[in-house]
C-alpha cells in the first residue's frame, strides 16, 4: 500500500488538498507533515496519521 504525504497540511492549500484526498482515498493511506504536535492531533481525529518535521 502506498502512502501519500501532505506537507503544509495546516495551511489553506494543504487543508484543501487533504479534504479532496479524503474523498478519494482511505484515510489510512494519507499522512501529513506538521511542525507542532498539537496541530497534528486534529488530523488523528480524521483518521490521518501525522509526522513532525
Amino acid at each position: 500500500m502506498k502512502t501519500i504525504l501532505v506537507t503544509g497540511a495546516t495551511g489553506q492549500l494543504g487543508k484543501s488538498i487533504l479534504t479532496t484526498l479524503l474523498k478519494k482515498v482511505n484515510s489510512s493511506s494519507i499522512r501529513v507533515l506538521v511542525r507542532d504536535e498539537k496541530k497534528g492531533k486534529e488530523f488523528e481525529e480524521k483518521g490521518v496519521s501525522f509526522a513532525i518535521g
